[in-house]
């Protein structure tokens, strides 16, 4: 999904459609995506470790 949606440009509604999701799905996996990779940039500070 962070691979059509980051490096392929798709949009959520064509990634949806590429996956067999509904769009729900698309952006409740894209926000996880995002949040655990700020986390992973933001250092052991943020991450609790």
């Amino acid at each position: 999904m962070v691979e059509l949606r980051f490096f392929g440009g798709l949009s959520v509604e064509e990634t949806a459609d590429v996956l067999r999701v509904s769009s729900i799905t698309v952006m409740r996996e894209w926000k996880s995506a995002k949040a655990w990779l700020y986390r992973e940039l933001a250092g052991p500070t943020a991450n609790g470790h």
